[in-house]
C-alpha cells in the first residue's frame, strides 16, 4: 500500500504551530498546487474505505436467484432427463437470454449511481499558493490549509492554527452533543483524542465562527478512517417502492401457481400428457410473473435520477424519487432561491436623507443620487462611513484567479462590497489601513457581524453591521452631518418609518453602525457591542426570479401550496410573496415572533392560511414542517445553513443549497438544488411524478400481456383444445415482448399535463381498481382475438394444429407489442403522444416484430419452436386483429376524454381544482 500519510503517532496536538508547520512542509500561505499534486500521487485520494462494487458474477447470481428461474432450470433438467434435449435447450437458451438482460440493465443502473455519487461529492476550502480555492474534499492532502466556516464538514483530520470563536460538533466521533470550542496552542502529549481541543477531525461539523488548520491526516490515516476500516459495509436498502413491488412480486407468484395448478388440474381432465402439462404449467407460471421488473425498477429509478441531475436537482436518497409526486407543500426559502441572489444595495438612509444608488448585479458601475441628481460620496461624510463599514464589518472577497476578478461571499456582503466600490472604496486597501483584530461572525441568533479594527490614526475602531431592530437597540447616537448626535424617541420612530417603507417596496434592510474604543482594547467584548452611533440603514434588493414565479404557478396548479420562509423583515416578505404570486387574498403572514408565542395546536390550525413566515429562526422550520405534516401535508422543505438541518431529516423531501449550501445541509437533505433555483423544484417533482408513472406503466403492460397469456392457455384448455401455445412458445413470447419494451417503455418522458393532477397519496397502491379494470380490459381482448385465430386455423389435423399454434404464437406476440401504443398514455391517443417521440421504443418494437417473425418463418427457429410459415394473408390477418387492441383502447381514451367513461381513467384523471 502506498505511503498514506505522514507518521500517525506524531503528536501534532503537542507540537506549537510552527513545528507542525514545519513537519509537514507547509506554511500559512498553503501549499503550491504542483507540491499538492505530487502529495496526492504519493498518499493517494483522501477517502473512506467504499462499499465494493458489484462484479459481474454477483449481477449474474442475482438475477438466477429467483424461484422461477429455479423452477425453469429444473423443467430443462427433466426434460434433459426424459430424452427431450431441444425443449431442454430452449429453456435454457431463454434463462440465459433473461439473465443477460438483467445484467444489462443492472449494470447500467450500477453505472448510473455511480456517477450520481460523483455528482454530490463533497468539498473543501484550501488556501494553494496563497489563494483560496474550492476543490473536491478527495484531493485534500496532508500539509493542506483549511478554511473552517460555520456549516462545514471537516473534510481530514487537521491541526488548528488559527481562530475565531471556532466550534465543532464532534459527536460523530465522541457522542457529545456540545460543540467543542478549539484552540490553538499545544497541549499536553498524553490526551485521548476527544479532549484534543486544538485538532479537528473528519466528519465533524463546523457550527460557529471560523479558522484555518493544516491537514495531518487523510482517508484510512483519520480518526474516521481507522473507524470506517473496522466496519464492513452495510447492505443496500431498498427503497419502500422496491420492497412494495416485492410483495407484490410475491402475491403475483403464489396466483401464478395457483393458475398453474388449475392448468394443470384443466389438463388432466382432458388427458393430455402429464409430461407436457407440467412443461406447459411451469412456462404459464413464469410468464405470469414479471421477473424482471425489479431490474426494470432499478433502471427506471437510475435513469430519472440522471435526468433530475441534468435539470440542477441531485437526488441523493432514492426515496426521494417516490416522495416528490406526492409533495402537497414546498416550503422554501427566499433569497436565492425565490430570487436571483444578486443583491443590490439601491437605497440608503444616511443622516436623514435617502439616497437611491444606481447600477445593475455586480458590477461596479453606479452612481449615487439625492433628490434626482448625482452626488460624490466622498462629500459626504456619513455616506463614506457608511460603505466603508458596510464592507470592513463583512467576509465579502475580491479574488483574482488567472487574471478574472470575483466576488465571492455572502450576497448581502457582496452587494454591499459592490455599493463600496461605487462609493470609490477599495477593500484590499482598506484592509491595509485598517488591520483586523477581531471580529464576531455573523449569526442568525445574534444578528449582526462585528469587526474590530485599528484606524491609521492609532485608535480603535468597531464597526457592526446587522437586522435593524437589533442594532437599533444597541445604538445610543447616530451621525449627521453636523457629527454625533443623540438618537432621540422621535429620531427612532422616523427610522422605523422609513424601515418598514423601505421593507413594503420589498428591499431587505440592514443598519450598519460604529463605535470608538480605548486602543488597549484588542478583542471584541460585550461592552464594546453597546452605545454605538448609528450611520444608517441600506436597502438591498433581490430581484424575484421570472421562472421562479412561472414554477410558482405550475405547483398552484398541480395542488402543490407554495409557502415563503424567510429572516427579513416582515413588509419585505409580504412585498416580495405578492410579487411572485404566493401571497393571494385571504393568506396570512406571520413573524417569528408571533409564531413563538403560538401553541403546537394553534399554528397547526392556522398554517394551512400562513403563506409566509418572516423574521424566523431556522429552528422554527422544524416546528413549521411538524405542524404541516400533523395536518396530513407532504412537505418538501429547503435550507442551506446549519441549524436547517434538523427541518431538512424531519421533513418529507428535504432539499438543500447546492451553491451556498453548508455540507451539513446537504448531508441531512434527500435532494440538492445545483442551481439553488425554486424553479429546479417543481422540475424535479414533475420528474418524479413522471418516473413513478413509468414504472406504473410497465407494471400495467407486464400485467395486461401476462394476463392475456395464461387466460388463453386456461381458456383454451376449458373447450377440450388441443395445447394453444407450447412451452417454449410461451417462454419465447414472454421474452421478446417483455424484454425487449419493458426497458424502452420506462424512457417515456411522460406526460407534458402530470403537473395539472393532484399529488399521489403516498401510501397509494402500485396496481388501484382503475389499473386492474385496464388490464381486463385488454387481457380479454387478446385472449379473445388469439383464439379466434388458433380456431379458425385449427381443423383437426396434426398439420393445421401446427398452423394454428403458428398463428396463436404470432397473435398473441402482436397483441402485445400493440398493446405498447396502448400505455404509453393513460388517456391522451397515441396521435398526441406521437408515433416515434420515444427513439427506444422506435428500436425495440421493430426489433421485436422482426424476431417474432423469425420464429415462425426460419428454419432454425422453426425446429426448435415447432412452427410454421405463414402466408402474406395470414400475416395481414394477424396485423388486423391484433390491431383491435390498440383501436379499442383508444375508443376507451376518447370516451375517458369525454367523461363518458371515468372508471376506467388512470389515477390523477379525475383533477381537482387548482389551488386558489
Amino acid at each position: 500500500m502506498a505511503d498514506r500519510v505522514p507518521p500517525a503517532e506524531v503528536p501534532w496536538h503537542a507540537l506549537s504551530v510552527e513545528e507542525v508547520l514545519r513537519r509537514l512542509d507547509s506554511s500559512p500561505a498553503g501549499l503550491s498546487a504542483s507540491d499538492a499534486y505530487a502529495r496526492l500521487q504519493r498518499f493517494g485520494p483522501n477517502a473512506l474505505p467504499a462499499r465494493g462494487g458489484t462484479t459481474i458474477w454477483q449481477l449474474v447470481l442475482r438475477q438466477i436467484a429467483s424461484p422461477l428461474i429455479y423452477i425453469l432450470l429444473i423443467a430443462a433438467l427433466i426434460s434433459l432427463l426424459i430424452g427431450d434435449p431441444e425443449d431442454s435447450y430452449v429453456i435454457l437458451a431463454v434463462v440465459l437470454l433473461n439473465t443477460l438482460l438483467g445484467v444489462t440493465q443492472e449494470y447500467r443502473a450500477e453505472r448510473a449511481l455511480a456517477a450520481l455519487r460523483e455528482l454530490t461529492a463533497p468539498r473543501a476550502r484550501v488556501l494553494r499558493d496563497g489563494r483560496e480555492e474550492e476543490i473536491p474534499a478527495t484531493e485534500v492532502v496532508p500539509g493542506d490549509l483549511l478554511l473552517l466556516r460555520a456549516g462545514d464538514r471537516v473534510p481530514a483530520d487537521a491541526r488548528v492554527i488559527a481562530t475565531r470563536g471556532l466550534r465543532v460538533d464532534e459527536s460523530t466521533l465522541t457522542g457529545e452533543s456540545v460543540p467543542v470550542d478549539k484552540t490553538t496552542e499545544p497541549l499536553p502529549v498524553d490526551l485521548p483524542p476527544p479532549d484534543r481541543t486544538n485538532v479537528v477531525y473528519t466528519g465533524t461539523v463546523v457550527t460557529y465562527g471560523h479558522g484555518r488548520a493544516v491537514t495531518f491526516a487523510t482517508g484510512t490515516a483519520s480518526q474516521l478512517g481507522r473507524i470506517a476500516a473496522q466496519i464492513s459495509a452495510e447492505p443496500v436498502s431498498e427503497t419502500p417502492l422496491q420492497r412494495r413491488l416485492g410483495v407484490f412480486g410475491t402475491r403475483l407468484g403464489w396466483v401464478a401457481l395457483a393458475l398453474a395448478a388449475l392448468l394443470f388440474a384443466i389438463g388432466l381432465l382432458r388427458q393430455l400428457p402429464v409430461r407436457e402439462l407440467v412443461f406447459v404449467a411451469t412456462a404459464a407460471a413464469v410468464s405470469f410473473v414479471p421477473e424482471g421488473l425489479p431490474a426494470v425498477l432499478t433502471v427506471v429509478l437510475a435513469v430519472g435520477v440522471q435526468r433530475m441531475a441534468r435539470r440542477n436537482a441531485l437526488i441523493r436518497r432514492l426515496p426521494a424519487v417516490e416522495t416528490l409526486g406526492s409533495a402537497t407543500v414546498i416550503c422554501s426559502d427566499k433569497t436565492g432561491t425565490l430570487t436571483r441572489n444578486e443583491m443590490v444595495a439601491c437605497a440608503l438612509e444616511v443622516a436623514g436623507r435617502r439616497y437611491r444608488v444606481t447600477g445593475v448585479g455586480h458590477d461596479p458601475r453606479g452612481e449615487f443620487c439625492l433628490d434626482g441628481e448625482c452626488i460624490d460620496p466622498a462629500e459626504c461624510h456619513p455616506l463614506r462611513l457608511l460603505l466603508l463599514a458596510g464592507v470592513l464589518a463583512s467576509e465579502a472577497q475580491i479574488v483574482v484567479t488567472d487574471g478574472e476578478r470575483r466576488l465571492v461571499g455572502d450576497p448581502t456582503e457582496v452587494a454591499l462590497l459592490v455599493a463600496a466600490q461605487k462609493g470609490g472604496i477599495h477593500l484590499p486597501e482598506e484592509n491595509h489601513i485598517r488591520p483586523i483584530l477581531d471580529e464576531i461572525p455573523f449569526s442568525s441568533e445574534q444578528g449582526y457581524m462585528a469587526s474590530l479594527r485599528r484606524e491609521p490614526d492609532g485608535g480603535h475602531r468597531v464597526y457592526l453591521k446587522g437586522a435593524p431592530e437589533r442594532v437599533l437597540a444597541m445604538c445610543h447616537a447616530q451621525l449627521r452631518e453636523d457629527g454625533v448626535r443623540p438618537l432621540t424617541e422621535a429620531a427612532r420612530r422616523h427610522l422605523t418609518e422609513r424601515l418598514e417603507a423601505m421593507a413594503a417596496d420589498g428591499l431587505r434592510v440592514l443598519a450598519v453602525a460604529y463605535r470608538d474604543v480605548p486602543p488597549e482594547e484588542t478583542a471584541l467584548r460585550r461592552e464594546s457591542l453597546e452605545r454605538l452611533v448609528l450611520l444608517g440603514l441600506v436597502g438591498l434588493l433581490d430581484p424575484p426570479r421570472p421562472e421562479a414565479i412561472e414554477a410558482i404557478e405550475r405547483a398552484r396548479a398541480a395542488g402543490i401550496r407554495s409557502v415563503m420562509i424567510t429572516g427579513d423583515h416582515v413588509a419585505t416578505a409580504r412585498a416580495i410573496a405578492r410579487q411572485m404570486g404566493i401571497l393571494r387574498p385571504g393568506d396570512e403572514v406571520i413573524d417569528g415572533r408571533t409564531l413563538a408565542t403560538l401553541s403546537d395546536a394553534e399554528l397547526e390550525a392556522r398554517a394551512p392560511r400562513i403563506a409566509v413566515y418572516a423574521r424566523v429562526q431556522p429552528e422554527h422550520k422544524l416546528r413549521i414542517v411538524r405542524a404541516l405534516q400533523r395536518r396530513g401535508e407532504i412537505v418538501a422543505m429547503t435550507g442551506d445553513g446549519v441549524n436547517d438541518a434538523p427541518a431538512l431529516r424531519q421533513a418529507d423531501i428535504g432539499i438543500a443549497m447546492g451553491i451556498t449550501g453548508t455540507e451539513v445541509a446537504k448531508g441531512a437533505s434527500d435532494m440538492v438544488l445545483a442551481d439553488d433555483n425554486f424553479a429546479t423544484i417543481v422540475n424535479a417533482i414533475e420528474a418524479g411524478r413522471n418516473l413513478y408513472e413509468n414504472i406504473r406503466r410497465v407494471v400495467l403492460y407486464l400485467l395486461a400481456t401476462n394476463t392475456g397469456e395464461i387466460l388463453t392457455h386456461v381458456t383454451g384448455l376449458t373447450f377440450g383444445w388441443p395445447l394453444v401455445l407450447l412451452p417454449v412458445q410461451i417462454l419465447w413470447v414472454n421474452l421478446v415482448t417483455d424484454g425487449l419494451n419493458t426497458v424502452a417503455m420506462a424512457m417515456e418522458h411522460g406526460d407534458p399535463d402530470v403537473l395539472r393532477q393532484p399529488p399521489r397519496p403516498p401510501n397509494a397502491p402500485v396496481v388501484d381498481g382503475r389499473m386492474v379494470r385496464r388490464i381486463v380490459f385488454v387481457a380479454t381482448f387478446m385472449t379473445i382475438g388469439t383464439l379466434a385465430l388458433f380456431w379458425g386455423t385449427w381443423e383437426g389435423a396434426s398439420g393445421r394444429v401446427v398452423r394454428a399454434r403458428s398463428m396463436a404464437f404470432c397473435s398473441l406476440a402482436f397483441f402485445q407489442l400493440w398493446n405498447v401504443l396502448n400505455v404509453r398514455s393513460g388517456e391522451r391517443s397515441i396521435f398526441a403522444v406521437g408515433w416515434f417521440t420515444n427513439p427506444w421504443l422506435n428500436v425495440s418494437l421493430p426489433a421485436a416484430a422482426a424476431l417474432q417473425w423469425a420464429a415462425v418463418s426460419t428454419p432454425f427457429f422453426q425446429r426448435w419452436f415447432d412452427t410454421t410459415s405463414l402466408t402474406a394473408g395470414e400475416w395481414l390477418l394477424i396485423l388486423a386483429v391484433t390491431s383491435t387492441v390498440w383501436i379499442a383502447d383508444e375508443i376507451r381514451k376518447g370516451l375517458v376524454r369525454a367523461g363518458v367513461a371515468r372508471g376506467l381513467a388512470p389515477r390523477g384523471l379525475r383533477r381537482r381544482p387548482a389551488l386558489r
